[in-house]
């Protein structure tokens, strides 16, 4: 985790029943985009999940890859998240892992995570401020776009500076509509990854992903937030 002081709210105790996995899931990397919304949109809220309120949502990321790429996701982030509807549906997920730690990612590269960073920005990068996303999991063709204005805003709430992922077109694309264009690093590719771990990613690497970074200054000011949208711990909304 960072040094720095992140905002968080009190643990609830007595979490909110979690709906039944809608039928059809899929990797937001791998939805088609939707149509042009409404200018009426949905309200979506983040939520943390700790401990045993992890169960449900690495059973949402697990079948949203394996039905996107023939994935077999055994290990997640450190940290999960969820995002839910107005109704409390499960909509979305994805994890978060600091660069205190050795990041997933880092396995595609020639370089820490820190130097690559640097070499782009032209100055010093401390790993702290680096935060690792991955495991983007939506219900609906759209939910990607509803998830990164959650993350864009709690990454900038807890202070990180620098966000990397790996991201397929899919993705990619999604980012784009919303007018954030992250930095290419380079291919993430199987080969880089230990052989006896390629086969349960399945397709995945079929579709092109890619190591991006995004400066999270930046992306926040790009989608003019102007507070951090509710986040909560796993529970009932604060």
């Amino acid at each position: 985790m960072p040094s720095h002081p992140a905002a968080r709210l009190p643990t609830i105790d007595t979490p909110p029943a979690i709906p039944t996995l809608p039928p059809t899931l899929r990797s937001v990397e791998h939805a088609v985009p939707a149509a042009d919304e409404a200018a009426s949109q949905p309200r979506f809220e983040l939520f943390e999940h700790l401990g045993s309120n992890r169960a449900t949502v690495e059973a949402f990321i697990s079948q949203c890859f394996a039905e996107s790429f023939g994935s077999r996701i055994e290990a997640f982030m450190p940290r999960l998240f969820s995002v839910r509807n107005e109704a409390g549906v499960l909509c979305g997920a994805f994890g978060l892992r600091s660069a205190s730690r050795n990041l997933f990612l880092e396995q595609y590269l020639d370089a820490p995570i820190e130097k690559v960073i640097a070499a782009r920005a032209g100055k010093r990068i401390e790993r702290h401020v680096i935060v690792e996303v991955g495991h983007f999991s939506g219900s609906f063709p759209g939910a990607a776009r509803a998830m990164i204005g959650l993350l864009t805003a709690r990454l900038h709430q807890e202070g990180y500076e620098w966000v990397v992922f790996t991201g397929t077109t899919g993705l990619r694309n999604a980012f784009c509509r919303l007018g954030l264009f992250p930095i290419d690093i380079q291919a993430a590719t199987a080969d880089r990854i230990p052989a006896d771990e390629r086969a349960a990613w399945g397709r995945y690497y079929d579709h092109a992903p890619r190591v991006l970074v995004g400066n999270v200054q930046a992306g926040y000011r790009a989608m003019r937030l102007p507070a951090p949208p509710r986040c909560c711990l796993a529970g009932e909304p604060a």
